[in-house]
């Protein structure tokens, strides 16, 4: 909490400054209309036939861009060469790894150092707090300089909270987010002649044979059952066979009352199970301290044989290029059933959650606004995702999404050194390159998934409510400590204390109850 308030003091900070500056007659940045936009760059040219006047050809606008994610791009390659080509820009790419991005925007917002362009996760208090201090730009009138990405979004603009009053400051991306499979290894179950399981006690056997029973055929103990860190959604398949979406999500209890998942009646129960795999070895033994990357390594390796996760990465993404046994692993996707009949994984909704700011001290508000046009066609997304045409890949059927990749890149690092996929969620459209290139089977695991999203009962708000905006993080943290905290437990007796423990400080110290209280009278309103 201290760093959230230390941030909204610096922002608060920057207002006024903003506010003294105004009163000195110095020009509003961010009071953007279609004519605002000549301000925007030095070197661009207002007139389209200024090169056949003699000025020669418009000079490259420079903008500097900020994304996160985990891999590793070279800081020049040929997906961002071709990009500034296509747009007629120069483009500074600041990449870092996604747990470190949102501590570099803060820092960035505090010093008024934002790059021109950056996506913001936390709609409901991030991008709010940009837009009241004046630090993101309204694009309201500026539609027609970037249609594709403004239709793109469409509605979801209305629904954004800081896009009040006609006012444009956040541009989502609109997707429906994938969400998760269990995704099983069927050539592991062929050889130990085991059936998909579909249920818990069929999932337990699954992964003590996996652990336990030499799946690969090595003569080897050195394998395990599921691939798992600290995100509570490595189990998202085994919460939902309990009735629970895990994804953080709000759900209504029993009493009307608004609240967090782990108040769901049987969260304890589905701790219970999970406790059971991780103490008898069946999952990743570094679960809670391993980082994403190597957690999917232990699937490209052959080492794990199941994994909670968007398909789209298991039966598309790293196929076959990731994976570095010697015959291409071949998955299936289970739904396990709980006690009560219950199944089911996180809800996932339309995005507004993940989408794009553009800076207000930026100089170059056309060519962002190049970019992002660009980036939300099919062109500029299968650039983005794919690399470049006839030098990384070609199209085999383009109408049916059939591709491959060329020479070194075939190779899934070297076609990601050279930006390939790293920068696919920059200005996105709904429908992107992913979705029209899947196999026949994502496309069905996609939908398997979307079908079995638990959506009763969950309450998803995107307003800004006052005590998440000054305790979320706080919220958040004791969460997750009580998670590791039951996990790590010395028997299961201890439960049920260490619950009643944890979720008293979260309904006290962290302001848990006031939240409760808050959001169960914004659904009432809302719903």
């Amino acid at each position: 909490m201290k760093a959230k308030k230390f941030l909204s003091i610096l922002l608060a900070v920057l207002m006024l400054m903003a506010a003294f500056t105004a009163c000195g007659g110095k020009e509003d940045k961010n009071s953007s209309s279609a004519a605002d936009s000549t301000k925007s760059s030095k070197t661009e040219s207002s007139d389209p036939d200024a090169s056949d006047a003699g000025e020669g050809p418009e000079e490259a606008a420079e903008i500097t861009i900020m994304m996160d994610g985990d891999n590793t791009p070279n800081a020049t390659n040929l997906v961002l060469d071709k990009l500034g080509e296509m747009t007629n820009t120069k483009i500074n790419m600041i990449y870092t790894p996604t747990d470190d991005a949102a501590t570099k925007r803060s820092t960035m917002a505090a010093s008024d150092t934002l790059p021109d362009m950056f996506r913001v996760i936390n709609v409901v208090t991030e991008a709010q707090e940009y837009a009241d201090a004046g630090l993101i730009y309204n694009l309201a009138g500026l539609e027609d300089k970037a249609p594709n990405w403004f239709k793109n979004a469409g509605e979801l603009l209305n629904q954004v909270p800081a896009n009040k009053d006609g006012a444009i400051y956040y541009v989502p991306d609109g997707q429906l987010g994938y969400a998760y499979n269990l995704n099983i290894r069927t050539d592991w179950l062929n050889n130990l002649n085991m059936e998909m399981p579909t249920n818990l006690d069929e999932l337990y056997d699954v992964y003590y044979a996996f652990t336990n029973n030499d799946p690969d055929g090595n003569g080897k103990k050195d394998t395990f059952g599921l691939a798992t860190d600290s995100d509570p959604r490595s189990f998202d398949s085994i919460f939902g066979a309990y009735g629970i979406p895990a994804n953080k999500n709000n759900i209504v209890l029993d009493d009307g009352t608004v609240s967090i998942y782990t108040k769901h009646p049987n969260y304890l129960e589905a701790i219970k199970y999970i406790r059971r795999l991780i103490n008898d070895g069946l999952v990743e033994p570094d679960w809670l301290t391993i980082p994403p990357m190597d957690k999917f390594g232990k699937m490209w390796n052959g080492v794990a044989g199941a994994m909670e996760f968007q398909c789209v990465g298991p039966t598309n993404n790293w196929m076959p290029g990731r994976y570095t046994e010697e015959v291409t692993p071949t998955f299936g996707f289970a739904v396990i059933e709980g006690p009560d009949g219950s199944k089911g994984v996180s809800p996932q909704f339309a995005n507004i959650t993940g989408g794009w700011c553009i800076a207000a001290r930026t100089e170059n508000i056309d060519a962002c606004l190049r970019v992002a046009d660009f980036c939300c066609t099919d062109e500029g997304n299968d650039l983005l995702y794919l690399g470049v045409e006839d030098v990384m890949f070609k199209w085999i059927d383009r109408d049916n999404g059939e591709y491959e990749y060329l020479g070194e890149y075939t190779d899934g690092t070297k076609q990601r050194a050279e930006g390939g996929f790293c920068y696919s969620w920059l200005c996105p459209p709904a429908v992107n390159c992913e979705m029209r290139c899947f196999n026949a089977q994502t496309r069905e695991g996609v939908d398997l998934a979307h079908e079995n999203m638990i959506t009763e009962g969950v309450v998803d708000c995107q307003d800004v409510l006052q005590t998440r905006s000054d305790y979320g993080s706080d919220m958040d943290s004791v969460i997750s400590e009580m998670y590791v905290a039951l996990l790590q437990a010395g028997s299961d007796d201890e439960l049920q204390g260490i619950f009643d423990e944890y979720m008293k400080r979260w309904e006290t110290e962290a302001h848990g109850a006031e939240w409760e209280k808050e959001i169960t009278e914004w659904y009432n309103a809302n719903k």
